[in-house]
């Protein structure tokens, strides 16, 4: 296997899986040629977009692989998925240095939580539908800053610690806290929280290294938390974020 094409959201993305010391040592200082014949059969299969699992004919030598369907949150995690699984010549670490384009934003992410989090909410209490998406203003004569959920007893704000943008979901986390900290010394509430989707320590398209930075940047954040003396709760689905929410109202 040289390379993973990948639909996602009804776009298709192709990566080369095989790793370049691989190809230099097969071709030497040819090699440049076939990494070239693999990015124009790689444009050849995006383009045909789902044709591509009717083809049955090489192109430049390479034919598309077997067809198979997985649940995965970005690009590079379905890549990871493939290279572990069927792919003895590649390196499931190289992976975490895709482009960050692959990924969604973190304001993307963040906005996916906030949004599963509610749905999962109100189908079990309809009733804090009125306390989502309220906003607060934080520093006299400032802009409106809007919060996940805000009740006349709880200011809860959602983030994501996503494992390929780590470094921004700990900036994020921490300008989260800060609002949370200016909101209840304002508004004189009961109980701040920043409720963080995490990765799942056993998950197993997570490379090591990804694992081992997720420790250690959400014992960070729960220290900068505790220096707030504000609540910190991570999740590892919009399941059990809609209950940690609701057991806090």
């Amino acid at each position: 296997m040289v390379g993973v094409l990948v639909e996602r959201e009804g776009e298709f993305t192709a990566r080369q899986t095989i790793r370049d010391d691989v190809l230099d040592f097969l071709y030497g200082k040819a090699a440049a040629g076939p990494r070239a014949l693999m990015r124009t059969a790689f444009d050849v299969w995006t383009s045909l977009g789902k044709s591509v699992a009717a083809v049955d004919w090489p192109y430049l030598g390479m034919s598309p692989g077997e067809l198979r369907h997985t649940y995965t949150a970005s690009v590079p995690d379905a890549l990871r998925q493939a290279v572990l699984m069927f792919s003895s010549l590649g390196n499931p670490d190289k992976l975490d240095d895709l482009e960050e384009s692959d990924a969604p934003t973190q304001e993307d992410s963040n906005r996916r939580f906030a949004t599963e989090v509610r749905e999962a909410a109100l189908a079990e209490r309809p009733d804090l539908e009125p306390y989502f998406g309220r906003s607060a203003v934080l520093i006299e004569g400032g802009e409106p800053t809007r919060f996940g959920f805000c009740s006349p007893r709880a200011i809860i704000h959602f983030g994501v610690l996503s494992p390929v943008r780590q470094p921004s979901g700990v900036r994020d986390a921490r300008a989260r806290l800060w609002e949370l900290h200016r909101a209840r010394e304002l508004a004189g509430l009961t109980i701040a929280a920043l409720l963080f989707a995490a990765p799942r320590q056993d998950d197993p398209t997570l490379s090591t290294r990804q694992l081992d930075a997720a420790r250690r940047n959400l014992n960070e954040i729960e220290r900068e938390a505790d220096s707030y003396k504000m609540r910190f709760l991570p999740v590892t689905s919009a399941a059990s974020g809609a209950e940690a929410l609701i057991s806090l109202t």
